[in-house]
């Protein structure tokens, strides 16, 4: 059985807004995202995409090879995705799928969307489920049963669907594991730092203006 990394936007679009542009309310399918860099070739929706372009429900991102796409929401959050990579938007769904490759994100501002204790920010692999109010983190495929979640900054509550395995996760300078699954069995297990650096995220929250505190663990605004 393959891992897939989902990211569970639970309440994160409830204020609806294209980037750059005064946060207005509406409804989830109504977010966009906004291409803020790139390199190489990237596909959006199966065509070329551009920097400036906006990044509406229901998008397909892929990156090349040599490619790599950074797309900005809601003002003070980011996701990069890495190059050879395919991740998949559907705000209506508030659901982010990473389906081969790598990807970043430094989420900022998501807690003013927060409504309650369990509308939070969560991501899935498989049975596995990290439930979080705003953090940083890195992640990536790295075969077709394997995945690497590295929480950068932050806090988080991984548990799987059935409520056998439950461990929190609280880092001011980068945790990482290792999740597996195999023959419906999900393995779960400690992980050096790998694949990314500090610049890395210093740079992607440069990106939004904003500057990595590795004294201690953020939380979202």
């Amino acid at each position: 059985m393959k891992v897939k990394f989902l990211i569970l936007l639970l309440p994160l679009f409830l204020i609806l807004s294209c980037v750059g542009e005064k946060q207005k309310k509406g409804t989830a399918a109504e977010v966009t995202g906004k291409i803020i860099g790139m390199e190489g070739e990237v596909n959006l929706a199966g065509k070329p995409a551009q920097t400036g372009d906006s990044v509406p429900d229901e998008s397909v991102i892929t990156t090349s090879a040599n490619g790599y796409c950074e797309i900005q929401f809601l003002d003070s959050n980011i996701i990069k995705v890495y190059e050879d990579s395919i991740i998949r938007l559907s705000f209506s769904k508030s659901t982010i799928s990473l389906d081969r490759g790598a990807a970043a994100a430094i989420l900022r501002n998501i807690g003013s969307l927060i409504q309650g204790m369990d509308d939070v920010f969560s991501i899935q692999s498989g049975a596995v489920v990290a439930g979080i109010r705003g953090t940083s983190f890195y992640m990536q495929r790295e075969d077709a049963d394997t995945a690497y979640f590295c929480l950068c900054n932050g806090e988080i509550n991984m548990s799987d669907s059935n409520g056998k395995y439950s461990q929190p996760m609280k880092h001011t300078h980068h945790g990482a594991v290792r999740i597996s699954e195999k023959n419906n069995q999900i393995e779960v297990s400690q992980a050096p730092m790998l694949y990314h650096t500090d610049e890395d995220m210093e740079a992607l929250a440069s990106r939004l203006g904003e500057k990595m505190d590795w004294t201690r663990v953020e939380s979202s605004r």
